[in-house]
């Protein structure tokens, strides 16, 4: 697939002034941080949106589509994937497009519509974030037609004040993302880009969970998980273990 020669700047343009033309849902519920990165992959939104199949659950759109390629992009929800990548694996070769806040603004809009803001959120976003959602389509990650690609933005976050319910809730509506600015972009096709990922944390030859967390600088639930599907991919192995911790290491091609 040709990708676009928009800067983030105009691809953001360009979404702001679009206007859905077809009373499809997807595009009718579509939020600005998504429609801005499917014109910064593609700038001609004739490849946006486009039929692919009639499936038992309704019609299946890719985000884009290009000859034998696909894009899709998802911001969460991974497990809302796995109807789509049943049907286009078959046929198709996909590349889920996941952004991740590397460094986000946030403004809080009160209930008398007075926008306060903007506060430095504290988190650094990481490539490890999204390992949380590719647990949610694990069987799908040997796939030979699927690929990652991961986009670190700086962005402003716009959340509307509400009030809190139950203990666990946030106090906010999340209303819109804006992205202003590319950290970096990851593309994970083979296991050798996983393993080049890996190389640059400078972990030692043998290492835990504990130690990747403190090289990835994560907290220790998503090492765990992470390894979890590292494993799963037959990028790391585990070779014993080291009191309660198991041991892994990264399984290179000449071995």
């Amino acid at each position: 697939m040709q990708e676009t020669n928009y800067t983030l700047d105009e691809a953001y343009l360009k979404a702001t002034a679009f206007e859905a033309t077809e009373q499809i849902i997807g595009i009718q519920q579509e939020k600005i941080l998504h429609r801005t990165l499917k014109y910064y992959l593609c700038n001609n939104d004739a490849y946006h949106e486009i039929k692919i199949k009639k499936s038992e659950k309704g019609i299946l759109y890719a985000d884009i589509c290009i000859d034998n390629n696909i894009y899709e992009i998802q911001t969460r929800g991974f497990n809302k994937l796995r109807d789509k990548l049943d049907e286009f694996l078959k046929d198709y070769k996909v590349t889920i497009v996941h952004p991740i806040a590397y460094k986000k603004n946030i403004y809080k809009i009160e209930g008398t519509g007075l926008i306060s803001g903007p506060k430095k959120s504290p988190k650094t976003g990481r490539v490890f974030d999204a390992f949380k959602e590719l647990y949610k389509i694990k069987t799908f990650l040997n796939h030979p037609n699927l690929s990652l690609k991961f986009i670190l933005l700086e962005m402003d976050e716009y959340r509307t004040v509400v009030e809190k319910k139950h203990v666990r809730s946030s106090g906010y509506i999340r209303e819109k993302q804006i992205p202003k600015k590319i950290e970096a972009i990851y593309d994970f096709n083979s296991k050798i880009d996983y393993i080049r990922f890996l190389d640059s944390l400078n972990l030692d030859s043998e290492f835990t969970s504990l130690e990747l967390k403190k090289a990835a600088k994560v907290n220790k639930n998503l090492a765990t998980l992470s390894l979890n599907i590292l494993t799963y991919l037959e990028v790391v192995e585990r070779i014993g273990k080291k009191g309660n911790s198991y041991i892994y290491k990264i399984k290179r091609f000449n071995e």
